[in-house]
């Protein structure tokens, strides 16, 4: 009997931690067996931090390095999910591995994205076939290559009943409109934890905000929101993408500095908080008023950026993933687990609405595993 099982590997822009997903695929429905979260060496999330957020410049030989070493870490977590699971190799069909994104460029006809987590020696080290490198088929049909999250969301999430709105709060925030169970798009709001973290990061030494806890210390500056705001991005039409490569702690630093005026660290947290927050209701009212909404991503709990966007969205029901059937921190795991399983079985997956795409793709390269 063919096994049903796929494996989702998900390690995002705010690199906090690689999400693991055992899900079960049969026909139609899904469900998940189990889940494995396993934080990057603290060395190894300093380097991915730099290389794609920083100086973006980096040798050939330290990419092969970092390639290794990230493939090495993802292939720990897929076999510490397996063993606690208490299944073998051969009963898992695929891996689905997103990769840890270094840099994601679409500005021009030579467009790509590079994730980096060596398919090769995760398909070697878990004996398992993986799939990967996503991104890349969807921009050779002509489309920007993110958001992906939204054709997983209508999988998993979509209803005829029900018109849903899915926001993901990772180190992106991306929204995902479920018109019903077949229609559906969604696009790049901006930044979500991405900028909060950097900013701790540089002023506490923290990875976090935790709980939104110095956010909400803090005061919002209107005239610097202002000036967050000016973003062109901002003023984009989807479909649209973007990333830390875009929003950083030097896209804070080069505002701040536009400002030109002294503001304490904490104030700064809280702007930032509030751009998030003002960014994400107002592409949810953007939406069918009479849409569920819910939330994933780590981004929830952030309790101050919950409560600002609870407040402006004037008390409309606000629901997590979890209400619908899984838990918000294992989502876009699961969602790779689901592209794996359609690029086993040569399925393409609809994303014009949604990236740009001319065409359905399918999606991934197959790296297999030693015979």
């Amino acid at each position: 009997m063919k096994s049903k099982l796929y494996i989702g590997v998900m390690s995002g822009t705010s690199m906090d931690s690689m999400d693991a997903a055992l899900v079960k695929i049969e026909n139609n429905s899904w469900s998940i067996i189990n889940s494995e979260r396993r934080e990057f060496t603290p060395s190894l999330r300093e380097q991915l931090l730099i290389f794609s957020r920083e100086s973006q410049n980096i040798s050939l030989k330290d990419f092969i390095v970092i390639n290794a070493k990230t493939g090495i870490e993802f292939s720990k977590c897929i076999n510490q999910l397996i063993e606690h699971q208490g299944i073998k190799p051969g009963d898992i069909t695929a891996i689905g591995l997103h990769g840890q994104t270094l840099f994601h460029h679409i500005e021009s006809q030579y467009s790509g994205s590079l994730q980096i987590g060596s398919p090769s020696i995760v398909a070697e080290k878990t004996n398992i076939a993986v799939v990967a490198d996503f991104r890349n088929s969807d921009i050779a049909a002509g489309g920007q290559g993110a958001p992906l999250a939204p054709a997983f969301h209508s999988w998993m999430f979509g209803s005829n009943k029900h018109k849903r709105i899915l926001i993901n709060i990772g180190g992106i925030a991306n929204i995902s409109i479920l018109l019903n169970k077949k229609s559906f798009f969604g696009y790049d709001i901006g930044p979500g934890n991405a900028l909060l973290d950097a900013w701790i990061a540089k002023n506490k030494q923290e990875k976090y905000d935790n709980k939104g806890e110095w956010s909400n210390s803090g005061k919002p500056n209107m005239k610097l929101l202002k000036i967050f705001k000016s973003d062109p991005f901002f003023k984009k039409t989807p479909p649209k993408s973007t990333g830390s490569h875009d929003f950083n702690l030097e896209w804070i630093l080069s505002n701040k500095k536009r400002f030109g005026q002294r503001l304490l660290a904490k104030d700064i947290q809280a702007t930032l908080t509030l751009l998030t927050a003002e960014l994400i209701v107002d592409a949810i009212n953007k939406c069918p008023k009479d849409s569920d909404i819910a939330f994933s991503g780590g981004g929830i709990k952030n309790l101050s950026l919950m409560a600002l966007i609870k407040n402006k969205l004037s008390g409309r029901h606000i629901q997590s993933t979890t209400d619908w059937g899984i838990a918000p921190e294992w989502v876009e795991a699961a969602g790779f687990a689901f592209l794996a399983h359609q690029r086993m079985q040569a399925k393409s997956v609809e994303l014009t609405k949604t990236t740009g795409s001319k065409k359905k793709s399918v999606l991934g390269a197959i790296y297999l595993p030693p015979q």
